[in-house]
């Protein structure tokens, strides 16, 4: 197929979503990001690893990182508030960025394990009636009435810059994924809408 385009939503983060990714932050000690983008074509299982492929190598990428960044007030992919471009691009070279499928019950799954058995640095996990109520409201507004038109998958997190905590590589930032178990990408696509959910959990 051709390079597909993509289009930013409107600039919006429900309350419910809110609550999960800071709850998210808070038992993984993660910089959780949730980044929503319009392409133009439908995402459907045959092209999905190609489109989200073309999407990580976009500048809206970039864009939807850095402003997902400083919404959630982390500043940790931009110099202080300024509009400077990137010194290096947040993308990895050489990435896979694998796309294996998940149902719906292993996407609720995943989420849940972030809030309950994830590492927690600090031992924050959640009780399971309090994670269920937080994955309940996050998965209701992001997926909306119509649960069965959305597709999910895990994808491997080896397109970001890492810090190097784990490899001892020299970090050259901006940088987000530490290289541990903590770190995901969760990819959600229904027609020509897809949300990212990264995690990047540390000591």
């Amino acid at each position: 197929m051709g390079s597909p385009n993509f289009t930013p939503p409107p600039d919006r983060e429900p309350p419910a979503v809110d609550a999960f990714l800071s709850a998210v932050d808070h038992a993984m000690n993660s910089n959780t990001l949730l980044l929503t983008a319009e392409c133009d074509v439908p995402v459907v299982a045959g092209n999905r690893q190609d489109v989200l492929h073309a999407f990580l190598r976009s500048a809206l990428f970039e864009r939807l990182m850095r402003a997902a960044d400083l919404r959630r007030n982390w500043h940790n992919l931009s110099n202080e508030y300024d509009s400077e471009p990137f010194e290096h691009p947040l993308l990895r070279e050489g990435f896979r960025a694998t796309v294996s499928p998940l149902d719906r019950a292993g996407f609720l799954a995943r989420l849940r394990w972030m809030l309950c058995e994830a590492f927690s640095l600090y031992g924050h996990h959640y009780p399971a009636g309090e994670a269920e109520q937080l994955v309940c409201g996050f998965a209701r507004e992001l997926l909306g009435p119509d649960v069965p038109a959305w597709s999910f998958a895990a994808v491997s997190p080896d397109f970001l810059r890492s810090t190097g905590y784990y490899s001892g590589e020299e970090p050259q930032r901006p940088v987000y994924f530490d290289g541990s178990g903590s770190d995901t990408a969760t990819f959600v696509y229904r027609g020509r809408t897809f949300h990212l959910l990264l995690t990047n959990g540390s000591p």
